[in-house]
């Protein structure tokens, strides 16, 4: 089940690290850094006071003689923690629980917290979108601050960013290692139809050595960008805002995938699924947009080998013409987005898992503005969403969703705690084992009257791919009429009242009834996205008082999900049964 981890006080700028096949997280807080061990339940905190208090350009804010730690992350033998130091940012490696003497951080920690910033730390390269002085402006460059000499954008490659992700991407020969971020920016096109922002995939040769004028020398020589295409073809609605990326590596660097998380200006998210051998024939073949003159022998965005710098005549035809015209759409066959509904996601994990069939299936996990996570299955004939976790109390805001691929758990993180969930959830469908199989869920099968873990149990019954499997779950526990009157829910009702019925939908492929003594009196058209069955009695009378069961029924499976029986408070005094919390709804 889940674990939790409370912080000592509320953080209002958390930071969260988790070390691959580890049981413990690193949070950074308010000249704080927390460490928390699930397994064994040890944890420390080590304070990071502001040790020299910079000189704040926008002084008066309470934020600036704090000491924020802005960066947690793996380097070297160690951890680098960066904070903004009272806008004097500073950097520490801490090993062992040891500290080394502060060091300027100007580039990697922002002089104030800013949700705007992106830092990639691979290996011993370090990379960032922060400004190193607080005179710099507005406008954000991606920089190389550590290996190799120290690069920068063009302030004009760019308008308005808003950085999203970043990775780096081998190849077979080292001088093309490519260095790949994803943002939104304002968009170029400024008619009224078109979207206000537009979402980028951006590249960089790792090897980029600047370029040979003195005003080039410290600038990256290789940058193009790419708009990123998300558009559902059946509606033509476009889904333009990046929200979140996930990496999916491949042994073959072609073969490995981001999965966009995308919203709309109506609400709606898409997930949409790229492959870097897409991006990379993107950036390699397509012209480049409003330039017309010959092609240089050295393309923009190419890689010279290592130690070559960009010819001059190659970087100012990329300087002044950065984007390319061909944009990156999504995987082949279908070119459209792998799913969207009507939810506001703002974070997307995916987990690639074994099931009982020997097959290996896609899960994505994702983040709702309003504190859960919704688990969705790629299966062969489309996406399954399987259930909703209310992760936290009061519906706070998820932080941060880390996914450990070993241990097949996620890391979810608020103002105020962390959660150890497991993926698999499977304690999720009630031990009921028409819930378990027709969930699909590839982690969680049928077995000695539970639904089991496949980590526990690989002998379960599972039916991920919809074949005929009726007789494996026993039949015919549910028929009209034949209710099991004693556990009934008992509500005592005034008369004239107004009443709600409500029964969770869990799944849309299955339809749901509500029965009033065995009688039919209401239906749900599951096929538009809604949460809930409710049958509503605008003013309760003697005719309404009774036994009301919600029946679910897919694959000729029917189930009764909510029995009540309605008593008249005027004429009985019964006390209120508790009823098992239903799974969270969602489609």
């Amino acid at each position: 089940g889940a674990k939790e981890y409370v912080f000592p006080r509320t953080e209002r700028f958390p930071v969260f690290f988790h070390r691959e096949n580890t049981s413990s997280v690193f949070v950074g807080g308010e000249g704080r850094l927390y460490y928390y061990d699930f397994a064994t339940h040890e944890n420390y905190t080590e304070e990071f006071p502001v040790k020299n208090e910079g000189q704040c350009v926008t002084s008066g804010n309470l934020e600036d003689s704090r000491n924020y730690l802005t960066l947690v992350e793996q380097y070297g033998d160690g951890l680098l923690v960066c904070g903004t130091g009272a806008c004097a940012p500073t950097c520490w490696n801490v090993t062992q629980r040891k500290e080394s003497p502060p060091w300027d951080g100007r580039g990697i920690a922002p002089f104030t917290p800013d949700s705007n910033t992106l830092v990639v730390v691979d290996g011993q390269d370090i990379y960032s979108t922060i400004k190193k002085s607080q005179q710099n402006g507005k406008i954000p460059r991606f920089r190389r601050v550590r290996g190799g000499g120290e690069l920068y954008t063009s302030d004009t490659v760019m308008q308005n960013p808003q950085f999203v992700k970043a990775t780096t991407l081998r190849h077979e020969e080292p001088h093309q290692d490519k260095i790949y971020y994803f943002f939104r920016e304002d968009n170029p096109d400024k008619s009224p139809e078109a979207p206000r922002n537009i979402s980028r995939v951006a590249q960089l040769c790792k090897e980029d050595k600047g370029g040979t004028s003195s005003l080039s020398a410290s600038k990256w020589t290789t940058f193009l960008k790419a708009t990123l295409i998300c558009v559902d073809p059946v509606t033509k609605g476009n889904f333009n805002w990046l929200q979140d990326v996930f990496f999916v590596p491949s042994g073959d660097w072609r073969r490995s995938k981001v999965y966009g998380l995308f919203t709309n200006t109506w609400g709606s998210s898409a997930v949409c699924v790229y492959s870097f051998g897409d991006i990379d024939d993107v950036f390699r073949t397509s012209r480049l947009k409003g330039y017309n003159g010959p092609t240089p022998e050295v393309k923009p965005g190419q890689c010279v080998p290592s130690g070559q710098h960009t010819p001059s005549e190659t970087f100012k035809i990329a300087d002044s013409h950065p984007e390319v015209e061909e944009r990156v759409e999504p995987l082949s066959p279908s070119r459209s987005p792998l799913f969207h509904n009507k939810h506001r996601y703002r974070k997307i994990g995916v987990h690639e898992v074994a099931a009982g069939d020997g097959q290996r299936y896609n899960v994505l996990y994702l983040a709702t503005d309003k504190g859960s996570i919704h688990k969705v299955v790629e299966l062969p004939d489309g996406v399954q969403n399987i259930v909703e976790i209310q992760v936290f109390p009061n519906k706070d805001p998820i932080q941060s969703m880390i996914l450990d691929h070993a241990r097949a758990v996620l890391y979810v993180g608020s103002s105020s705690r962390v959660l150890e969930l497991p993926m698999d959830m499977c304690g999720a469908y009630r031990n009921n084992c028409h819930s378990c199989v027709l969930a699909r869920d590839p982690y969680c099968g049928w077995a000695n009257g539970s639904c089991l873990s496949l980590a526990h149990s690989r002998e379960v019954l599972q039916n991920l791919k919809l074949d005929s499997w009726r007789g494996s779950c026993q039949r015919g526990d549910v028929k009209e009429g034949t209710w099991r009157y004693y556990d009934f829910r008992n509500i005592s009702v005034m008369p004239l009242s107004r009443y709600y019925l409500n029964c969770s939908i869990e799944s849309h492929y299955a339809t749901y009834n509500w029965y009033h003594e065995d009688v039919l009196v209401k239906s749900c058209n599951t096929s538009h996205p809604q949460r809930d069955c409710f049958h509503f009695i605008p003013s309760v009378r003697s005719e309404h008082y009774g036994h009301y069961v919600c029946v679910s029924e897919e694959d000729g499976f029917r189930q009764a999900l909510v029995k009540e029986r309605l008593l008249d408070r005027l004429r009985f005094q019964s006390q209120r049964g508790q009823a098992p919390a239903p799974l969270a709804p969602w489609l």
